[in-house]
């Protein structure tokens, strides 16, 4: 006889938005807990909370080159994994939307936990109908239909409160080890929480602490740490700014003198590279994980770097 739990905390119905008490059965003992992670970053951070406890099964959703899914489509191989999943492992905060229309369409009632759910969320700055206008054009209006921003994984201090969450929910469905799962992701947050202790040692004594961003990534690091982001230099992930808007972005530059202007790895710094060389502010290249190699220990790294960053360009 399977043991039935209940999941009151994170378990929703993409397609209804709200959090309601579903009841989610423990596996049985000898069969495999079978998780499936959204995006890369969460299952990155979900990999650190197994660790080497057996009979857990972690596969990822979208491939881990996708990036921020703002306009990913549901593949017939995806919808397969969903309903064979035990657990299913969402970032939250509305970066999982690309799911809600293929998931009613198929009748699919997927219980999932909001990795992000106990992260005090941050709210979108709003941009300009023309921008609206312009990223719905280009399927990329994923940011702004909603009020709050999804990239809490991006600060090392909002991913470890991220872990105690994903290892909360692994252990009301894997009750037998839900002693290691703890452990392992107290562990784990304890470098994550000593990561953004020195990010934001660094922060605290530099004298020019503004930077513009290339998206929206990195509200939440920028609150954990102390950084003063005073713009982004596309509003919409692919949509280069008009010649007006690099107008206001190098004039802004000029009068705020900002230590640096922040590239990411999964774009083109073209843009950027303008930006900066008439404004003479420098750039830097800040990674905020939404790609890379699929391991456990791809987000300590990449965070590591960015500290390295920080260090050079935040003074």
């Amino acid at each position: 006889m399977r043991k039935t739990i209940f999941f009151l905390v994170g378990v929703v119905f993409f397609w209804s938005g709200m959090t309601v008490p579903i009841s989610l059965q423990a596996k049985e003992p000898g069969k495999p807990l079978r998780v499936v992670c959204t995006i890369l970053p969460i299952y990155i951070l979900t990999l650190n909370v197994v660790g080497q406890i057996p009979g857990v099964e972690v596969k990822l959703l979208l491939p881990p080159h996708q990036g921020c899914p703002h306009n990913y489509d549901l593949t017939p191989s995806d919808l397969i994994k969903l309903k064979q999943a035990d657990l299913i492992l969402a970032n939250g905060l509305g970066i999982e939307e690309f799911m809600e229309k293929t998931l009613k369409q198929a009748n699919l009632k997927v219980r999932v936990l909001q990795a992000a759910e106990k992260v005090v969320p941050i709210r979108n700055q709003p941009v300009s109908p023309s921008l609206h206008f312009k990223a719905k054009q280009a399927g990329a209006d994923h940011h702004h239909e909603g009020t709050v921003n999804g990239h809490a994984w991006v600060s090392p201090k909002a991913a470890a409160v991220m872990v105690r969450t994903i290892a909360d929910g692994l252990a009301l469905a894997d009750p037998l080890h839900s002693r290691e799962y703890r452990f392992q992701a107290s562990q784990y947050s304890k470098k994550l929480e000593g990561l953004a202790r020195e990010m934001t040692d660094w922060i605290s004594r530099a004298k020019n602490k503004k930077c513009l961003a290339f998206h929206d990534v990195l509200p939440y690091l920028a609150r954990d740490i102390g950084l003063t982001v005073i713009g982004v230099v596309e509003s919409h992930p692919g949509i280069e700014p008009s010649p007006r808007e690099m107008a206001n972005l190098i004039k802004k530059l000029k009068e705020q003198q900002p230590a640096a202007i922040f590239s990411e790895p999964q774009y083109s710094d073209k843009v950027v590279k303008t930006l900066s060389r008439e404004s003479g502010v420098p750039f830097f290249e800040l990674d905020p994980v939404a790609t890379g190699k699929p391991a456990a220990d791809t987000y300590e790294k990449a965070m590591r770097k960015n500290l390295e960053v920080l260090r050079r360009a935040i003074k």
